[in-house]
């Protein structure tokens, strides 16, 4: 057996989700003020992260989470909006995957790929965003973990799937079959006025503590894990670069494209960085 093939038959084999529930329980426990701001300053330290982004500096965090989940100072993440159909990075992060929709199937890794179906868990939704585009970016530890709303829209649904939680990886992506459409995922689905529709899908993964929703108080990963599908009562909506979602540490963020005009700015590849904010491209 090969040595990536023994490595994921391992994490087939451990409890992800009780271990994640445990390292975001851990995440939240308060040290004492002086323990903290040295936990604090190590993960910056060993993160790479900058701490002047961040809109308090690292020793003010009451946890390690707090810390993860910090907000930027006011202009750090500039939204690069020239026309109402331009699409903006919902996040902080490197791009994993990119392309049209082909036949319903997304591209994963080399080798690799995963049905639009599986991914959203609705026919009805896979065909609406069947033809459309997609851009899958990967949030390392060093990076910001709010999420934003890539374009100017209202939440049209809601859409809670329960899974597994692989880590998200580099080494996971290229050896786990259909890795996105297995782990847990929590999508906002965002209809434009005139656009068509956008889907930001959060993908959990180990020791990812919970996702929450800024519009909603919903949380995953709880010990009860059903399917759930909600709207909100009355009408949301987002302009590019709102906050959406937070990830409680880190994971992957798909976006999904129903218009077909929509094209990427430039020519991105693979492991291209971007920042929340930045304009990744445009839909007619």
């Amino acid at each position: 057996m090969k040595m990536s093939d023994l490595t994921v038959s391992v994490l087939k084999r451990v409890p992800k989700n009780a271990v994640s529930r445990a390292f975001g329980v851990v995440s939240d426990v308060k040290f004492p003020s002086p323990l903290q701001r040295a936990v604090n300053h190590s993960f910056v330290a060993l993160a790479g992260i900058d701490p002047e982004e961040a809109e308090a500096p690292p020793g003010e965090y009451e946890t390690l989470n707090d810390y993860f989940t910090r907000r930027l100072r006011q202009g750090a993440r500039p939204v690069e909006v020239k026309e109402q159909g331009d699409v903006v990075s919902p996040v902080d992060g490197a791009l994993g995957a990119f392309g049209q929709i082909d036949g319903g199937t997304l591209f994963q890794a080399k080798g690799r790929s995963y049905r639009l179906v599986d991914l959203v868990d609705s026919a009805e939704e896979a065909e609406r965003y069947d033809g459309g585009h997609y851009a899958t970016i990967y949030l390392s530890p060093r990076d910001y973990h709010r999420i934003h709303s890539p374009v100017r829209g209202a939440v049209r649904m809601t859409s809670y799937i329960p899974g597994h939680l692989f880590p998200v990886n580099p080494f996971a992506v290229e050896n786990i079959d259909e890795l996105f459409a297995v782990n847990e995922r929590l999508i906002t689905h965002l209809q434009t006025s005139d656009r068509g529709s956008v889907a930001v899908i959060k993908v959990g993964a180990t020791c990812v503590g919970r996702i929450g929703l800024s519009y909603d108080g919903f949380l995953t990963n709880g010990r009860l894990r059903r399917r759930r599908e909600f709207s909100p009562e009355s009408r949301v909506e987002f302009s590019h670069g709102e906050e959406l979602a937070v990830f409680n540490l880190g994971s992957t963020v798909i976006v999904l494209i129903e218009n077909s005009t929509f094209e990427f700015c430039g020519d991105p590849v693979r492991g291209d960085v971007f920042q929340m904010g930045q304009r990744i491209g445009t839909m007619d």
